[in-house]
């Protein structure tokens, strides 16, 4: 059965705390039994401008969305509805928090914590783990008018071929619609940001978080009043994933791929940074050494020379 939570349920178990960086406050949607880590966890992440969560990774796969200002994560400007993706054993962050930030914290299964890479031990754990193949993406969805009820969009890159995928669909005021089938997947999560969804004889107002198992059916949108906007999130399928083993590149300077062997980002010399103020054909040498990964904020020490074809 569909596990489902509104902001209305779940409101009065908002925690708060001081940090060093401001105020942060946590708001528990779905919460496993500790006697059951296998059961799906989803909460909210809020703080004041200024928060910064450092550098970090988990044991799980994980998804994110911005639901509320805005912010940073390493160099990628975050707004409301973007979503993030991190494979497990993925380094992600710094995430420094702008105008009063929220975003949903959502996995399948139960994580253990964060693990972070300023501390020896979890970098040491980190560069110790076999079979981790890192890789991350963030990606805003797409909200297209409902003809005649509803309207379907699948995310470019947030899918690949263990299950992972990613959609944004409209439904009319009043109209029906399936959501994709969860079926292959590990775990789907609908999140409604507009308008809102009935469900067993209740109204459930965004911003409602429902997880459905992959066994379970198709699950069947029904919209209020205002219609209804949601994110369609499916986890990968638990699959032994072989390391990728990054070979030396012969290419001349100008076009070598060089790869972060913490989170997997890739710097293509042709293509150079140019937000960061580093042109097309820059040599790896030639950039700065204040420079650092856009995704992890490792520093170029922790990058290789890869080959790309």
């Amino acid at each position: 059965m569909p596990q489902i939570a509104s902001y209305d349920d779940v409101k009065a178990l908002r925690t708060e705390r001081q940090i060093p960086t401001g105020t942060a406050w946590r708001t528990n949607f779905l919460t496993p039994d500790d006697s059951n880590p296998a059961e799906a966890q989803a909460f909210l992440v809020e703080g004041t401008p200024g928060r910064v969560i450092r550098t970090h990774f988990h044991d799980n796969d994980q998804y994110q969305v911005i639901v509320s200002g805005d912010g940073v994560l390493g160099k990628h400007q975050l707004q409301v509805n973007a979503v993030h993706f991190s494979r497990r054993h993925t380094p992600y962050g710094p995430i420094v928090f702008g105008q009063q930030m929220g975003f949903l914290t959502l996995r399948a299964h139960k994580d253990p914590g964060a693990q972070y890479l300023d501390e020896p031990a979890t970098m040491t754990k980190l560069r110790a783990l076999e079979n981790r193949k890192p890789w991350q993406a963030t990606e805003l969805p797409k909200f297209e008018p409902a003809t005649p009820d509803a309207a379907l969009h699948t995310f470019t890159d947030l899918k690949d071929e263990e299950g992972l995928a990613s959609f944004s669909m409209s439904v009319a005021a009043n109209a029906k619609a399936l959501a994709p089938d969860p079926a292959g997947s590990n775990g789907q999560y609908l999140i409604i940001v507009r308008g809102s969804l009935h469900y067993e004889g209740k109204e459930y107002k965004a911003l409602s978080v429902a997880f459905i198992k992959p066994q379970e059916s198709a699950f069947e949108l029904v919209a209020g009043t205002e219609g209804l906007d949601v994110l369609v999130l499916h986890f990968p399928r638990a699959i032994a994933r072989a390391a990728a083993t990054p070979q030396v590149a012969k290419n001349a300077p100008g076009t070598r791929v060089w790869q972060c062997m913490l989170c997997a980002f890739v710097y293509d010399e042709a293509k150079g940074m140019p937000h960061d103020g580093v042109a097309p054909g820059t040599p790896w040498e030639d950039v700065p050494e204040s420079w650092f990964c856009p995704d992890c904020s490792a520093s170029k020490s922790d990058f290789q020379m890869a080959l790309t074809g």
